[in-house]
């Protein structure tokens, strides 16, 4: 599903929703009103402070640049930002999965890790 991302009302819930976030989760994790984060979602709604940009990054793990301009800088073939989002997306699917599961998900990474 493609989703607009022409304006910064459109890049927040493209972000939330790419989060599987809801409106009101997006609000706990930035300790705002639901409310808040519906204005910030329409188009003529308000515009979040700098200090709400730096925290929707860092909890729908994009660029301020990205939400602001809509554009993605080049990082030089730094592979962190894929990593956050690929680190994002496990967070996400692990909500449904039983515990047995994730423990062995986190078993066979701890041993990824001892053979790298």
């Amino acid at each position: 599903m493609e989703f607009r991302t022409d304006s910064l009302s459109a890049r927040i819930r493209v972000a939330r929703i790419s989060n599987g976030l809801s409106q009101t989760d997006l609000a706990k994790a930035l300790n705002v009103n639901r409310a808040t984060v519906g204005h910030w979602e329409r188009e003529l709604g308000f515009v979040p402070s700098i200090d709400h940009l730096h925290a929707l990054s860092r909890v729908t793990c994009v660029s301020v640049s990205w939400l602001i301009t809509g554009n993605t800088i080049a990082d030089g073939g730094k592979p962190e930002g894929m990593r956050l989002q690929m680190e994002a997306h496990m967070l996400t699917a692990s909500r449904n999965l039983p515990i047995s599961l994730l423990d062995n998900i986190v078993e066979l990474m701890r041993s990824a890790e001892r053979h790298i």
